[in-house]
């Protein structure tokens, strides 16, 4: 198997409130105050007629009329106003629900996610590491278990939100690499490599990834993706310079862009050249490239995410 035998076809790896209760008086004080007015009226009307009512009685008789109608109203109206309050805390209450369902509902649908990109990678990678069981030196299982493991990370990064996810993540990339290895072990392959060097680029290590790839392009400088990436690697740090000579020896190594090497040098080196035209924007020269957000040259991660490079 040659060096670049990486492309081999069998790439499967292509988320309470207290109520306020109006207690208004029933009318047991009325009473009191009615029978004070009755007694009051008795005195002042002690010397008149049965029969005709005194100014004073006629007053009283109002006062109570009005006293005891309050009274048989008092209870309705604090009905009312507990319903209302009743009404308004429960409005509150839901609200408070509604807020709380967006939060968990967030949360859910991160964790529901990466649940369903572990299940559809886990059992792929279960029945390959089967295989390999059986044939511990199938080149093809290795690399398709190298592969998938390097999908399935790149796929879970998405919904990497805390550190338990990104240690999932990490031990992805660890999983894919440890495949890679045992697979370069028995044949070398500069598909291979590249992809070995963007795990470690994923997974954090960017010092060993650059140095994997200019050792790689060091040992075949003809293979356009290895140029490719490294120009990537060193875009992100923001070493402009370097990478741009990268790119270039990119297209040319893939001058047929068979690899897609050549269109993906030239799509970066386009957005270097609008960056350079607006270094007179203090902000736009301060800003670092977008390079660190974009995906590698690699034919897994492009099958990984549905888009050809």
């Amino acid at each position: 198997m040659n060096r670049r035998d990486g492309r081999m076809s069998g790439n499967k790896g292509t988320s309470g409130k207290r109520l306020a209760r109006a207690k208004v008086a029933s009318g047991s004080n009325d009473k009191g105050a009615s029978d004070k007015a009755a007694k009051g009226t008795a005195r002042r009307d002690g010397g008149k007629k049965p029969g005709k009512r005194g100014k004073g009685t006629q007053i009283a008789i109002v006062v109570f009329g009005i006293v005891m109608a309050l009274s048989m109203m008092l209870p309705s109206l604090s009905a009312i106003f507990a319903g209302s309050s009743s009404s308004s805390s429960q409005s509150s209450q839901k609200a408070d629900s509604a807020s709380t369902t967006d939060s968990s509902d967030s949360s859910s649908s991160t964790t529901s996610s990466m649940a369903s990109v572990d299940a559809k990678y886990s059992s792929t990678v279960s029945e390959l590491e089967a295989k390999l069981k059986e044939k511990p030196k199938s080149l093809a299982t290795l690399l398709n278990l190298g592969n998938d493991y390097m999908a399935w990370a790149y796929s879970a990064s998405t919904y990497a939100t805390d550190d338990t996810s990104k240690q999932h993540v990490n031990d992805l990339y660890q999983k894919a690499m440890g495949y890679y290895d045992q697979y370069l072990a028995l044949n070398d392959s500069s598909a291979v490599r590249v992809n070995r060097a963007l795990c470690q680029y994923y997974s954090g290590d960017a010092d060993g990834a650059k140095s994997a790839l200019l050792e790689l392009t060091q040992s075949d400088s003809t293979y356009g993706p290895a140029w490719a990436n490294l120009g990537l690697m060193y875009e992100s740090s923001g070493d402009t310079a370097n990478a741009k000579s990268a790119y270039q020896k990119a297209e040319e190594a893939d001058a047929n862009d068979e690899y897609g090497a050549k269109s993906f040098a030239e799509q970066r080196l386009s957005v270097i050249a609008s960056q350079e035209a607006e270094a007179s924007d203090s902000s736009s020269s301060s800003t670092t490239t977008s390079g660190s957000t974009t995906q590698g040259l690699s034919e897994t991660l492009a099958n990984s995410s549905g888009t050809n490079l």
